[in-house]
C-alpha cells in the first residue's frame, strides 16, 4: 500500500478514512465488494482535497451520496470512494434563495423549504438520495424535476482539481440527464430559487407526495430505486411495435401526450413482475424496482437487468436504458 498516499488521505479526513471497506454497507442494495480507500467528507473543502489528492496519485475515484441508484461490483472498487457528508442547507425566506451542499438529503431540503414558506421542491420529499445525486441525474417525480428551480452549481473538476460555478443552463439538464454525468465533475453545492407560498399548502403537498409513494412503491426492501429510465419517443413510429402488440386503446393517453412511457408499466405489460435471477427479482409492487430479496449478488442484478431489456425489446421493440450507476464494473 502507498504509505505516502495513505498519510495524505488520513491528514484530510482523519478517522473518516477506512481501508478495504465493504461497499455493501453503503449501498441500498446491500451489495458490493471492498473499496480500497473509503473517505467520508464532512465538508466541501475535504471533497476538493480528496479529489486533488486522487489526481496527483493517479488514483481512480468515485463519489457516492446516500447509496441510492448505485450497484457496486462484487469485486469492489480499486480506488478511492468519496462519501459526501457535507449536508449544510441555507435558506433565505425573503429572497427564496436556497443553497444546499451535495450531501444534503433531498427529502430534508424539501421539508425545510416547505416549512419556511417556500414552494417548488415538495415533490422531492420522498427521495432517499442527496442533492448531488439529484443534480447529476436531474432527479424528478410527481410533476417536478431538479432543474425546475436550479440556478447554478459549484463543482470541482475531477481531472484538473479546479473549482467552477456552472449555471443550470450550461448543465444541459434533460430527462435523467445532465452534463455532470458526461464530464468528470463533482457537485459540491447547488443553488436554487424557490417561490413563497402558504406553509399549510406546502405541507398538504408534502403529505400528498408521501401518500402516493407509499401506495405505489415497495417498502422496506433492499432496492436502489428505479432501475430503468422511462421510455421517451419522438412520434408514434418509434413505438409502432408496442402499439401493435398492446393496442393504442390500451395505452394511457397521457403517456402518448407526454411522449414518455413509464418503464414500470412496460415491464408490467410484459408479465415480468416477480421475475427472478438468483437472489434478485422484479418487485411485485412496481415493475421498475429490482429487489435484492434473497442474498443477491451484483452479477444477479446485472443479469436480471439484461434479461428484462432483452424481453422488452423482443416483445415491443422498445430499448430500455438503465438508470442505476454501475461502480467497479
Amino acid at each position: 500500500m502507498n504509505t505516502e498516499l495513505l498519510a495524505k488521505l488520513e491528514s484530510i479526513v482523519s478517522k473518516d478514512l477506512k481501508i478495504d471497506e465493504p461497499m455493501a454497507k453503503h449501498s441500498h442494495y446491500k451489495i458490493g465488494g471492498l473499496a480500497t480507500y473509503f473517505a467520508t467528507a464532512q465538508t466541501s473543502e475535504e471533497v476538493v482535497e480528496l479529489v486533488r489528492t486522487a489526481i496527483v496519485h493517479e488514483l481512480d475515484w468515485v463519489v457516492i451520496g446516500a447509496g441510492t441508484n448505485i450497484l457496486v461490483n462484487d469485486a469492489g472498487f480499486d480506488g478511492l470512494v468519496i462519501k459526501m457528508a457535507n449536508r449544510s442547507i441555507q435558506i433565505d425566506e425573503t429572497s427564496g434563495e436556497v443553497v444546499a451542499e451535495a450531501g444534503a438529503l433531498s427529502a430534508m431540503v424539501a421539508r425545510q423549504t416547505a416549512m419556511q414558506g417556500l414552494t417548488g421542491f415538495e415533490w422531492a420529499v420522498g427521495l432517499p438520495g442527496t442533492i448531488g445525486g439529484a443534480v447529476r441525474g436531474n432527479a424528478g417525480c410527481f410533476g417536478g424535476e431538479t432543474k425546475d428551480n436550479l440556478v447554478s452549481v459549484d463543482i470541482v473538476d475531477g481531472e484538473t482539481g479546479e473549482l467552477r460555478s456552472v449555471s443550470a443552463k450550461k448543465l444541459k439538464m434533460g430527462y435523467r440527464e445532465s452534463e455532470v454525468k458526461n464530464k468528470p465533475w463533482i457537485v459540491l453545492r447547488a443553488h436554487f430559487k424557490l417561490e413563497p407560498r402558504d406553509i399549510e399548502r406546502n405541507m398538504e403537498k408534502i403529505e400528498d407526495v408521501l401518500q402516493c409513494r407509499a401506495t405505489s412503491q415497495p417498502k422496506n426492501e433492499r432496492c436502489a430505486g428505479c432501475a430503468y429510465k422511462n421510455f421517451e419517443f419522438a412520434d408514434l413510429a418509434d413505438i409502432a411495435e408496442l402499439v401493435d402488440v398492446i393496442g393504442k386503446e390500451n395505452i394511457p393517453p397521457n403517456f402518448i401526450d407526454q411522449k414518455r412511457i413509464p418503464a414500470g408499466w412496460i415491464i408490467d405489460q410484459a408479465g415480468l413482475k416477480g421475475f427472478k435471477v438468483g437472489g434478485a427479482s422484479i418487485s411485485d409492487v412496481h415493475g421498475n424496482f429490482v429487489i435484492n430479496g434473497d442474498d443477491a449478488t451484483a452479477d444477479h442484478i446485472v443479469q436480471l437487468l439484461a434479461a428484462v431489456k432483452t424481453k422488452v425489446r423482443n416483445l415491443y421493440g422498445v430499448q430500455l436504458e438503465e438508470e442505476i450507476q454501475l461502480i467497479g464494473f
